[in-house]
C-alpha cells in the first residue's frame, strides 16, 4: 500500500494540471494520455471532498484511474 504523502502528492499534481493534456503513468508501467478531469467537490458542513479516482479521456472515451494506481502524472 502506497503512504498518504505519495498519494497526497498526486492529487496535488492531478489538481494543478486538471483541464490540461497530460500523460499518467500508472504503477504497471502503462501510460494513459489525454486530458484529465480531477476536481474537488464539497462535502457536509462546506469541507472539501477530494476524489479518490481521476480520469483521462484518451479518445473520446473516459478511462478511470484510482490515485493510488498512479505512478505520476505530467504535461503532454
Amino acid at each position: 500500500m502506497r503512504d498518504e504523502t505519495t498519494t497526497n502528492a498526486i492529487r496535488e499534481r492531478a489538481e494543478a494540471l486538471n483541464g490540461q493534456t497530460v500523460s499518467v503513468l500508472l504503477l504497471g508501467g502503462q501510460t494513459l494520455a489525454g486530458t484529465l478531469t480531477y476536481t474537488a467537490g464539497t462535502g457536509t458542513f462546506g469541507i472539501t471532498q477530494w476524489p479518490t479516482l481521476l480520469t483521462v479521456n484518451v479518445g473520446g472515451k473516459a478511462q478511470s484511474v484510482r490515485l493510488d494506481d498512479v505512478s505520476a502524472i505530467g504535461l503532454g
